[in-house]
């Protein structure tokens, strides 16, 4: 039974209010029907709040959920970053790209911007390691596209319309715009390819969604608009030109002349003392520039590499420890490897060891992760989400307490090539459970080989 039952007798404003209070409730006390049972990919959350919460029965349907309003309901997750910090866990996909049709509608009548009049959105808590039942609702809204973004989305979806009217739907990438993205959506192994009407080329089957970034920078206006964090340089005319000239001034300088300049605080002997470094040339006042606003919109990451004075101490690139819950349940496309590594630009700070303990910086590199490395993260992806799946993940404690030797079979270092699966960091172990199987296992981070990465910072640009 539900709690609610839809109708067209309901206001916008019921609508609003009865999903408000949903704020607060956690997923598995408003799954009546088991939903959840299975696992708690977003897919079976949102079919769970429709019907078992709004009386809608869940189908495929391409009619509005609300059908009475025509409001869509979007049930998406967010994680929390530190404190009242959050972040979108992925993107948030709109609807399919109609390449035959598309590219005879102005912005005014398209997809994307009806849905910005359109849009349930209801935000919940995913917590890392965490079954789905204890993940909470965060929030429920109308969405309404701020006026400011406007121009940037209609510019994002002219270029999609662009390529399809260049005969080149086959070559659209997801880089290629700012906010609103042309993400892949299919069953992907060639089996989703469709036609497109001014070349011979099958393409690739796309939706229209906006961007993990940009969600997050959404969400973070709505929840705590008081901790957003801005870059204090001048601002050029796109994003990357504003980093590059940011960046300029400060090749060839040691650390400690930058510091001085630049008045970072940070301990010399801190583990993050050149990103935090790296931070004080944007002028964060101490903030991490990862998580300002315009590099989170704008999807950029800065990552340090460091050129050690011994080469056999030069390190892997280490990226966030491995979430078991998403592993166990969402979609390669869905999860935040595929965030990370077809959604992010990286700008790689290159700090070469010329004397042992002293630093300089002296390059940057601008990396987009290529389609091989992207489907080398999925398979690898997809190889631990079939062992959890089919309980085939061993693990073995080889030391006298809980915090000593641990060893497990999850894939090693040379099988996935360039990545490797290893704890991140050194001290006692940190216990975490599996979903699925409630197996503990030693925390552990996704790290691209320092060889692969190297190869990327000394190739000359092309």
């Amino acid at each position: 039974m539900s709690v609610y039952n839809y109708s067209k007798e309901w206001s916008v404003e019921d609508i609003l209010k009865i999903s408000q209070e949903l704020e607060g409730q956690y997923l598995g006390d408003l799954d009546k029907s088991g939903w959840l049972k299975n696992g708690g990919n977003k897919g079976r959350v949102g079919n769970m709040i429709q019907e078992d919460y709004f009386g809608i029965p869940a189908n495929s349907d391409r009619a509005a959920d609300f059908n009475h309003h025509g409001i869509e309901l979007k049930v998406t997750p967010v994680k929390e970053v530190r404190g009242s910090l959050y972040s979108a866990k992925e993107r948030l996909v709109l609807g399919m790209i109609n390449y035959m049709k598309d590219h005879e509608v102005t912005f005014e009548e398209s997809l994307p911007n009806k849905k910005t009049k359109s849009m349930l959105l209801i935000f919940y808590l995913h917590k890392e390691n965490t079954p789905v039942n204890d993940f909470p609702v965060l929030k429920s809204v109308l969405f309404n596209l701020p006026e400011e973004d406007r121009p940037v989305v209609e510019g994002d979806y002219n270029q999609i319309i662009s390529m399809i009217k260049a005969g080149k739907a086959d070559v659209i990438s997801e880089r290629d715009q700012e906010y609103l993205g042309a993400c892949t959506k299919g069953q992907g192994r060639g089996k989703d390819l469709v036609k497109q009407p001014f070349s011979d080329k099958d393409a690739k089957s796309r939706a229209y969604s906006y961007k993990t970034g940009y969600m997050t920078s959404y969400f973070r206006r709505l929840m705590s608009p008081e901790d957003i964090t801005h870059i204090g340089v001048s601002k050029k005319v796109t994003f990357e030109d504003t980093v590059r000239e940011t960046l300029d001034k400060y090749i060839g300088k040691e650390d400690v002349v930058i510091t001085k300049e630049t008045g970072c605080k940070t301990s010399k002997k801190s583990k993050s003392y050149h990103f935090d470094v790296m931070s004080s040339m944007f002028k964060t006042k101490g903030k991490n520039v990862n998580q300002t606003e315009e590099f989170i919109k704008e999807g950029y990451a800065i990552k340090t590499v460091r050129n050690r004075f011994y080469k056999n101490k030069n390190q892997d690139m280490s990226f966030p420890n491995l979430d078991f819950t998403e592993l166990s349940y969402d979609e390669f496309e869905e999860s935040s490897w595929y965030s990370m590594l077809a959604e992010t630009t990286y700008v790689l700070a290159i700090w070469d060891e010329y004397e042992e303990g002293k630093y300089r910086f002296v390059n940057y590199k601008i990396w987009r992760p290529n389609q091989d490395l992207i489907e080398q993260a999925e398979k690898l992806f997809n190889q631990i989400q079939e062992m959890l799946q089919k309980d085939e993940v061993e693990v073995y404690n080889e030391g006298k307490t809980r915090h000593q030797t641990w060893s497990d079979s999850l894939p090693k270092k040379k099988d996935i090539v360039p990545f490797q699966i290893r704890p991140k960091g050194s001290g006692e172990s940190v216990i975490v459970k599996m979903p699925m199987t409630g197996k503990e296992i030693k925390k552990k981070a996704l790290f691209i080989n320092r060889d692969y990465i190297y190869n990327i910072v000394t190739k000359s640009e092309d």
